[in-house]
């Protein structure tokens, strides 16, 4: 069952169509160009040619989505790549071939297909890149980052956030995180795909973070430990949370998101839903947009049940029109073609 994951680990993207002429930033073979053009996506650093007297080459493509940034990167020759402290971001790579010397908050391993590198803010980190070795490279915003850990925590973090630097892509937690990025670079190839909408994108991210937090070992899971027995007693949250997804279910919404507008943790708006109502928050919101759907379809005009679906956040149709069907007894086409 592994033997699928395990060939497909970082070499699944060596071939992606996500990177093409259109976003390629450069093909360069001047040291100082390449460093210049690596360290505008990045940071500053130094790089210099390993066991080799030829000059360096390289080539980079990018794509950004904001607080996400997908990016490959090659060098044509060893280098060493010495960034320090990354600051401002977290920063995953994966090798689709070759091979990297990573050393970083005290460990030191070797990254291949099948063991990516993730590397926290704080934490120095210099890499000794092989020849021909192209990585692809996740970039996500350190603020956003902890401030998600926050909004599930219901606190600030005591300490910075750091992840286990080594990520063995053939854990489940690992191979979970690179389904959902196979999904998001084959989506991202599409221009009429749902991750473009903004909603769909917010939540992408949030589940991609997830699958981090709960995936690779790192500090915040300790004081997750430590508030599991934690108990909330006043369901004010629940009532506050209800109130706000009904004024705002037509925006990006994340159940991070209602959890800091309420003031609690992610856990607790979770258990406070199910003790309290039988339900999830998520599940909550996703009956109001599919009520909310229902009514464009009787009374809005000029628009096809595609257009109103997606509008409301509905992006796979067919379960869409299935769960349409259980809760209304007819297709949402019958409900538009018999419109008042």
């Amino acid at each position: 069952m592994n033997m699928e994951f395990n060939a497909n680990g970082g070499t699944r993207f060596l071939r992606t169509p996500l990177f093409s002429v259109h976003n390629r930033l450069f093909l360069l073979n001047d040291r100082d160009s390449i460093c210049e053009k690596v360290s505008g996506v990045f940071k500053p650093h130094d790089l210099s040619l390993v066991g080799s007297t030829r000059g360096i080459s390289a080539s980079m493509h990018h794509v950004s989505l904001g607080r996400l940034s997908l990016s490959r990167l090659e060098y044509g020759s060893a280098v060493r790549i010495d960034p320090g402290s990354l600051e401002n971001f977290f920063l995953i790579q994966i090798p689709l071939k070759g091979s990297a010397e990573i050393s970083c908050d005290g460990h030191s391993f070797t990254s291949s297909p099948d063991c990516a590198s993730l590397i926290s803010p704080d934490t120095p980190v210099s890499m000794h890149w092989a020849a021909d070795a192209p990585q692809l490279a996740l970039r996500f915003e350190r603020e956003y980052v902890e401030s998600h850990c926050a909004q599930h925590l219901g606190r600030r973090l005591e300490t910075p956030l750091r992840f286990m630097p080594a990520f063995d892509l053939d854990k489940p937690g690992a191979r979970y995180f690179l389904q959902l990025l196979s999904t998001l670079t084959d989506a991202l190839t599409c221009a009429d795909h749902p991750i473009h909408q903004p909603m769909v994108l917010k939540q992408f991210e949030a589940t991609l973070i997830n699958a981090l937090l709960y995936g690779q070992p790192n500090t915040m899971q300790r004081m997750v430990d430590a508030l599991s027995n934690e108990r909330q007693v006043s369901p004010y949250f629940v009532k506050r949370s209800e109130e706000y997804i009904l004024d705002h279910a037509h925006e990006p919404l994340t159940v991070e998101q209602l959890a800091a507008h309420v003031g609690v943790s992610v856990r607790t708006l979770f258990s406070g839903f199910r003790e309290f109502r039988g339900t999830s928050p998520m599940t909550f919101l996703r009956e109001v947009r599919m009520q909310r759907v229902h009514e464009a379809l009787r009374h809005e005009k000029g628009e096809s049940v595609t257009d109103i679906a997606l509008k409301w956040g509905f992006t796979h149709l067919g379960r869409f029109s299935q769960e349409y069907r259980k809760r209304y007894g007819e297709l949402p086409s019958a409900t538009l073609r018999y419109r008042r």
